[in-house]
């Protein structure tokens, strides 16, 4: 490169191109993602206490459990998502999801360490834990999303990264289920690694990591094993997205 190509990228810097969208941007609050395409996502400030998840229409929860989590409280103790799996913010999700977009871990783990910051900081959290990918789906998209997420997660607020879960049972898509055929499909679908020592997390703060609570199944099935197998203190889960609970 010349010299006066050098100096030139030094006094004119080529701006960072957006990781969703490809468009070169000045400034933005989440590095990797411009300013445009956040002001799509619907982020989540107001939510189910417990499940984390927007209700839909916001009036209905007033601050109080949603209709699912009156009927049922999840075992873990809250929950929460960036933002409503819903509009443009979907769409960036499904390219890092089955698009082979690894690189959009990065954005994706700047917005979880915001919202841990602001939810979980006070937990005492001594471990992150992502939901396991069951070998053939992790085979076929290249990566385990959530995995990415926690690694990425990790190394901002320096909390211990364990990938110890194992997915056993390749179980059907959750959303096509009903509620208690979505409990049977996930029945003994989770397992410890055989080198992992479960008493390591006795007694212990343990935060799943996911991309998407869809039905919420998977992350009150992952936090009955940690709870019960593991024998964890308390279990919290954080996400990039969940779908709104609606109320009729």
């Amino acid at each position: 490169m010349k010299v006066l190509d050098i100096l030139k990228d030094l006094i004119y810097p080529e701006k960072p191109v957006c990781l969703a969208c490809g468009r070169r941007y000045d400034h933005s609050e989440i590095e990797g993602v411009c300013d445009r395409c956040l002001s799509r996502f619907s982020f989540i400030t107001e939510s189910c206490p417990v499940c984390g998840r927007e209700v839909v229409p916001a009036a209905l929860i007033d601050g109080q459990h949603c209709p699912e989590c009156k009927e049922e409280r999840p075992p873990y103790n809250f929950a929460r998502s960036v933002f409503a799996y819903s509009g443009y913010a979907r769409e960036v999700l499904l390219e890092y999801k089955y698009g082979h977009r690894p690189d959009l871990a990065e954005p994706f783990s700047h917005m979880l360490f915001l919202y841990y910051e602001e939810y979980f900081r006070d937990q005492n959290i001594d471990y992150m834990i992502p939901v396991p990918m069951h070998g053939e789906r992790k085979n076929y998209r290249g990566y385990n999303q959530a995995a990415r997420l926690a690694q990425a997660l990790s190394k901002k607020n320096k909390i211990e990264y364990k990938d110890v879960l194992l997915r056993v049972k390749n179980s059907l898509p959750l959303y096509t289920l009903t509620k208690k055929a979505r409990k049977l499909e996930l029945e003994g679908a989770f397992e410890l690694k055989e080198d992992i020592d479960p008493t390591i997390f006795k007694d212990k703060n343990i935060l799943i990591i996911d991309d998407i609570i869809t039905t919420g199944t998977t992350a009150s099935e992952i936090s009955h094993f940690v709870l019960e197998e593991m024998k964890a203190a308390n279990v919290y889960v954080l996400t990039t997205a969940s779908v709104p609970v609606k109320i009729d």
